[in-house]
């Protein structure tokens, strides 16, 4: 058998330690808080190759009404991508190999979704993975998005070097302001910031201070909360994932005030420096798929990097998105 549920946390951990494609969203305990926050079933696939766990594949499912469900991430997570793993050793496998590889993965998911059976199926893939032909032969719609990634194997003075003169500009004027970033436990801060920027745009944030309280305490070292403080007021609050590369994860709220224009623009350099001290060859600007923000993102000068989304629904699983971007998404 080429598919089966692993039940083994320390197997499943491992394997995403060792993969470059994984991220602190693919751990066995963060999954299990998803499953917790979210009420969707957690389901670990991992597909084999003889012996060899060459890829791990976490789903989520849950039956509403009559409407089967199976995502990977779940709505209302906050994760911005999860779905398959593949091994440490696929990207250097000849292209023979990595197609062998792919092929299978993507025919023992498909015939495990088809036992299941869901009327909607989404899965959202990490940036770097662009192999999805065995899935659209399997009639799977493949939709791109796209995020900004950050090379960090530069030097900083290169790195600030090559920001867009207005980009430093910016960055000038938010350090003029004399703001501070300190680290926090408090998810009640940044939820409520998010909450109030959501409503602003008639929409619902159902990420809330439980499940981020206990990711925080689950990965204490691999998830910090930052707040902004002008003073003793709070301007703005960023939870970010430090495990294998540097995510701005949840946060940079927009202030209201004209006086803190360029707040962003500055926690993110001091982000971008932090990252460089500790390490990280990557860091992510997430937000190149809303023209509004692109302007403002690209002008940290970072590379383009499409991800890839997978999508299988029938005419109920239709109507059940329709409701949700309707009614569910929206206040």
């Amino acid at each position: 058998m080429a598919i089966n549920l692993v039940n083994q946390q320390q197997e499943w951990d491992r394997f995403i330690d060792a993969s470059p494609y994984g991220l602190l969203y693919h751990k066995w305990n963060f999954l299990k808080l998803i499953e917790k926050y979210t009420g969707y079933q957690f389901l670990p696939y991992g597909i084999y190759k003889g012996e060899q766990l060459i890829c791990v594949f976490p789903l989520f499912y849950k039956k509403i009404a009559f409407i089967k469900l199976l995502f990977s991430p779940p709505p209302q997570s906050g994760v911005p991508y999860l779905g398959l793993v593949m091994d440490k050793d696929y990207d250097h496998l000849k292209q023979d190999r990595k197609e062998s590889h792919v092929n299978l993965v993507a025919k023992e998911i498909d015939a495990e979704i088809k036992k299941i059976a869901p009327n909607y199926f989404a899965a959202t893939l990490v940036p770097g993975f662009s192999d999805l032909r065995p899935f659209q032969w399997l009639k799977y719609q493949v939709d791109t998005s796209y995020t900004y990634i950050l090379d960090l194997k530069r030097g900083l003075e290169d790195i600030w070097e090559s920001f867009s003169s207005l980009g430093r500009q910016n960055i000038r004027k938010g350090e003029s302001l004399q703001c501070k970033l300190v680290n926090t436990n408090d998810p009640g801060i940044l939820t409520k910031l998010l909450t109030g920027r959501y409503q602003e745009q008639g929409l619902h944030h159902g990420v809330g201070s439980a499940y981020l309280k206990e990711l925080l305490e689950a990965y204490p070292k691999e998830l910090v909360l930052h707040c902004l403080y002008d003073g003793e007021e709070i301007i703005g609050a960023t939870l970010s994932q430090e495990y294998n590369r540097y995510i701005g994860w949840l946060g940079l709220v927009k202030a209201k005030d004209e006086k803190y224009k360029y707040a962003n623009e500055f926690a993110i350099w001091q982000f971008i420096r932090q990252a460089k001290s500790q390490g990280f060859n990557q860091f992510e600007v997430s937000g190149a798929n809303k023209q509004s923000l692109c302007k403002y993102r690209a002008k940290f000068n970072p590379q383009l990097i499409a991800y890839y989304g997978l999508v299988k629904k029938d005419i109920f699983g239709k109507a059940a998105e329709a409701f949700y971007f309707n009614f569910i998404k929206k206040i």
